[in-house]
């Protein structure tokens, strides 16, 4: 009977190996060990790249280095590449060589390592159109990344002419291989018109198809357009997505939709909760919205604060309001301070700065002189994308 038993495999043990590796990294290890001791290549080469992150094993990049060399040398497209990265830290020469192997034997992920390499002149001479080679070669073979960054190279003239036509249309593939950042910059360009004919419609689509995936921008962007639209409940549920991965101009909104009575009663608490979060973090908006209401409720101390503190930050509303109040005898600012900071709003271009600076100049007495406060009560949404490559 014995001798009707099949011995195992390294391609059984090597198909064990990679059946646990997403459940169980440490059985998965110890079976690419088998069967890479059994001769098996793309086991030796799996087991150099666990090695070398540290997936279900200790790194240990000298033992990774020796592994993937081995699997390299016998050609596994995997291995070259990840030796090539492996060694992009310590020797840029040799790691440009296993790239490029692997690269001319299909791999988009070695075109797109050279990319970066190029793109940033990490180990070797910077040379972006290089760069944009090796990123159009990746693209061509489908990688939904470069795809990306070669759109966003055409769109900046970074290392290319600039090509706005192409841009788009190379982010119109990303966005439709299911890519959220290029449905994202897509949308962008959609509505603004941006190398493509202006379509709102089809930006909406992209933005919210973008924005169902969690990206930021694209919650605020949805967001903004479910506010303009009133659809303040949708809106909400939006700007709480970003909200709560901290996006600042997320809460910020948040706190004008409760501040302003859109999604029922309004709430000053609740307004002041979320303008705090933003404030806490630095958004200048949010002190200024603070201060108006801490003007609203008499107290002229906090209000003063916090418009100084946004106004400090060359927020145009803060530098009005902080002036008005000074002018106004709320704050203990001297004339020429109030009038200054008045004048830096007008600067800036604030409407109500250059009416109350009418006004004080054919008053010529401080006394006639009474500014109007004017919060800020505009829903944020994100600007221009700018993805790093």
């Amino acid at each position: 009977m014995d001798s009707d038993i099949v011995p195992e495999t390294a391609e059984d043990v090597l198909e064990k190996a990679r059946a646990v590796r997403d459940t169980d990294p440490p059985s998965a290890v110890e079976l690419f060990r088998r069967a890479a001791g059994m001769g098996s290549v793309p086991a030796t080469a799996s087991l150099g790249y666990m090695l070398m992150v540290g997936e279900g094993v200790r790194a240990d990049l000298a033992e990774a280095e020796r592994l993937l060399s081995i699997a390299a040398e016998s050609g596994d497209t995997s291995a070259l590449c990840n030796l090539g990265f492996l060694l992009s830290e310590s020797d840029s020469g040799r790691a440009v060589s296993y790239l490029e192997r692997a690269a001319g034997m299909g791999s988009a992920k070695a075109m797109k390592n050279l990319g970066a390499m190029h793109y940033s002149g990490h180990g070797i001479p910077e040379d972006k159109a290089k760069a944009a080679e090796w990123y159009s070669k990746a693209a061509d073979s489908g990688d939904a990344d470069s795809i990306c960054v070669l759109a966003s190279m055409c769109r900046n003239g970074d290392g290319v002419p600039v090509d706005k036509a192409k841009a788009a249309s190379l982010y119109r593939r990303a966005a439709d291989m299911g890519e959220s950042d290029a449905q994202y910059d897509l949308a962008f360009m959609l509505d603004a018109g941006e190398g493509i004919p202006a379509d709102k419609e089809e930006a909406e689509r992209y933005f919210r198809l973008s924005a169902d995936q969690g990206d930021s921008d694209a919650c605020l962007c949805m967001g903004g357009i479910c506010f303009e639209r009133g659809e303040y409940k949708e809106a909400e549920e939006y700007f709480l997505t970003a909200a709560l991965k901290g996006d600042v101009k997320a809460e910020y909104n948040i706190g004008l939709l409760y501040h302003g009575g859109y999604l029922g009663a309004a709430d000053e608490a609740k307004a002041a909760e979320w303008f705090g979060s933003a404030a806490d973090k630095g958004f200048v908006l949010a002190h200024t919205m603070l201060g108006a209401m801490a003007m609203d409720s008499g107290n002229a101390k906090e209000a003063e604060k916090r418009f100084r503190t946004a106004a400090e930050q060359g927020e145009p509303t803060a530098m009005y309001n902080l002036g008005a109040m000074g002018l106004s005898g709320n704050a203990g600012l001297g004339f020429e301070e109030a009038v200054g900071w008045v004048a830096r709003a007008a600067s800036a271009g604030y409407e109500p700065a250059y009416e109350l600076l009418t006004r004080l100049n054919s008053q010529r007495r401080r006394g006639a002189l009474r500014g109007t406060l004017s919060p800020r009560c505009r829903v944020c949404r994100p600007g221009r994308a700018r993805r790093v490559c």
